[in-house]
């Protein structure tokens, strides 16, 4: 079987989790922000000096306004789905939780062995290989599993694609109210003309939010949008090959009864 896998006739397209693309890319955002702030300011903060992102006024405006107008359109409940999504997307593969199956489909097809064998299917316990062993015990049909699979995989895809939405929205909505601040900011610096102390305050909030805006949207929510996307995408597809093995492994051992049933029909007929 690993001779097999080494000169590649078995391909289950399976992707591995690569930490080094995820600290590199991690280090390369991090490395433009501090090449749009500058290593002068990135040095002063660290020496205890003012950073130049402190503007806690403009920061609640644009962070607390996202939330806040998320909160609005989709709930809690999807907030704690989406962070747990994105949390599993930067420590682990989609396929991850396949990957143990479909070698062990791939070992009972080249083997010549029974898909009844792989597991006990007794009952249904949640686990996917289980529980299609327990469906052909019960004498489904390939289809009715196919049906119960696809129902299960869709299901499972609808909370991944909310998690997509979601953040996708928050990528429209953070410069949105970035430029709202920036409006705001402006309009308070026009009314503190005649007072000089006012001008900063003002001028601070029109700027920040502009930044802060840009930076959640454009360095935050877009890139963990298409991170989970392009998982989602990996996680439809490794369930289709892990069907299409099963539909190999079914009708082997259909071919395998309908023998047996004619080695009897001619045994009684003989």
């Amino acid at each position: 079987m690993q001779g097999l896998k080494e000169k590649k006739y078995l391909v289950n397209g399976r992707k591995r989790f690569d930490p080094l693309a995820v600290l590199f890319s991690l280090g390369l955002l991090g490395a433009v922000l501090v090449s749009a702030v500058g290593t002068d300011a990135v040095l002063d903060s660290a020496n205890g000096g003012s950073t130049l992102f402190g503007d806690s006024r403009s920061f609640f405006f644009v962070v607390g306004g996202t939330l806040g107008v998320l909160l609005f359109q989709f709930d809690i409940e999807t907030f704690f789905r989406t962070f747990v999504l994105v949390v599993r997307s930067l420590i682990a593969s989609p396929t991850a939780h396949a990957s143990k199956a479909m070698d062990e489909l791939d070992e009972s097809i080249v083997s010549g062995g029974s898909i009844l064998d792989l597991r006990d299917g007794d009952e249904i316990r949640g686990e996917l290989l289980n529980d299609i062993v327990h469906m052909i015990r019960e004498r489904l049909f390939y289809e009715e599993i196919e049906d119960f699979v696809a129902t299960r995989v869709s299901s499972l895809f609808l909370i991944r694609q909310e998690a997509v939405a979601l953040l996708n929205k928050g990528a429209k909505i953070a410069p949105a109210l970035g430029l709202l601040g920036t409006v705001i900011g402006l309009i308070e610096m026009l009314k503190s003309l005649d007072d000089p102390s006012g001008i900063g305050p003002a001028m601070s909030l029109a700027l920040m939010t502009t930044a802060f805006g840009s930076i959640l949207g454009s360095l935050v929510f877009t890139p963990l949008a298409g991170r989970l996307e392009h998982h989602n995408r990996m996680y439809v597809e490794t369930h289709k090959q892990l069907m299409n093995r099963i539909g190999i492994l079914m009708r082997r051992q259909d071919r395998q009864l309908e023998a047996v049933r004619m080695n009897r029909k001619l045994e009684t007929t003989s």
